[in-house]
């Protein structure tokens, strides 16, 4: 029986925080693929910008998969400039990190 006290009052699994929507913005501004591809974009349209619409994440999920991150002018952007990108919380740091951006 005290085998089973020890298992139920062991500690918990720690709970990965939100990812927000300034960390995810920074994390884009200092990613380089994230920072050339937007370079290329404003050239062929100065409107388009990166918008993160980040899901609920009352569950804490560890990682975040986001398509259709460009938006130009307020509407999605055309196809040959849309963008995805991938978050992971990275444990041993204890903070979310970009894992994949592609165009």
């Amino acid at each position: 029986m005290s085998a089973l006290l020890l298992v139920a009052c062991g500690t918990s699994k720690p709970t990965v925080p939100a990812l927000n929507p300034e960390q995810a913005t920074t994390l884009l501004r200092y990613n380089n693929r994230a920072v050339n591809w937007m370079v290329f974009v404003h050239r062929n349209n100065p409107a388009c910008e990166y918008k993160l619409d980040l899901p609920d994440q009352s569950a804490h999920p560890a990682q975040l998969d986001l398509d259709h991150i460009v938006s130009c002018g307020g509407r999605p952007a055309p196809k040959e400039f849309d963008a995805s990108v991938s978050f992971a919380y990275d444990t041993a740091q204890q903070k979310w990190v970009l894992t994949r951006f592609s165009s």
